[in-house]
């Protein structure tokens, strides 16, 4: 890894049927780091997302993906990175190494040793008597570790997650927050869109609010309790 930003956004904006949606935003995310984008509906969220993967343009400002620009080299900077959605499509007939070899060869035309697959889901946490099952037989959880898996195999940089602990039960969202910190650890930069404040606050080193358009709030997670980030969090909400 080098010492570029695995993200930056430089003035991003966004306009729908002369409606700024996303106005003027710049942060970026080292390597290594996990940011969680909190923010309420309509706050831009969702589109600042779609633009840092690539499904979207934004009409002004820059996005580059490891120093690449998104828009001057699109393929380039979207081999850096790995978007998982809240709920990650897997073939359920074949098993989690088999997804796992499967995906990689879409993403990037060439595959890895079985060894090396192996120890990719193992470092995300997935048990290796699920490693040779069928994935159909999977929990949500089991589902976004081989998500996280496929990241490692790739190489990505940059890693973006769609409300990754919704829908999960207690246990099985602290089990990905601690596959999700192991995954940052080998020095992808993360940004995860949450509603889910307490486990934004478990895992993330920081937390960016969202409002109007803009960041509203750049919080260290670490200096606030989980109340205090929900109660900025939703005085900036109601005054959206």
């Amino acid at each position: 890894m080098t010492d570029l930003s695995a993200l930056a956004l430089e003035t991003v904006s966004k306009t729908y049927a002369g409606r700024t949606v996303v106005d003027r935003i710049s942060f970026s995310i080292a390597p290594g780091s996990i940011t969680a984008l909190l923010g309420p509906n309509g706050a831009g969220k969702s589109t600042t997302m779609k633009m840092c993967a690539g499904f979207l343009d934004s009409d002004a400002g820059s996005i580059t993906i490891a120093g690449i620009n998104i828009k001057e080299e699109r393929s380039s900077a979207l081999k850096r990175l790995t978007y998982l959605p809240e709920n990650v499509v897997l073939y359920e007939e074949l098993s989690g190494i088999e997804n796992l070899h499967h995906l990689l060869g879409l993403a990037t035309g060439t595959t890895l040793p079985r060894a090396q697959l192996t120890a990719a889901l193992s470092n995300v946490g997935l048990p290796a008597e699920a490693h040779d099952r069928r994935t159909g037989t999977y929990s949500k959880g089991m589902r976004q570790k081989v998500g996280l898996a496929l990241a490692l195999a790739r190489n990505s940089r940059l890693l973006l997650l769609d409300e990754p602990t919704s829908g999960l039960d207690p246990q099985s969202a602290a089990e990905f927050n601690t596959a999700l910190a192991a995954t940052a650890a080998t020095g992808v930069g993360v940004l995860m869109a949450t509603h889910d404040i307490w486990r934004a606050r478990e895992v993330a080193g920081r937390i960016l609010v969202m409002a109007r358009g803009r960041i509203a709030l750049d919080l260290d997670p670490a200096k606030l309790s989980a109340d205090e980030i929900e109660r900025q969090f939703f005085l900036e909400a109601q005054a959206a």
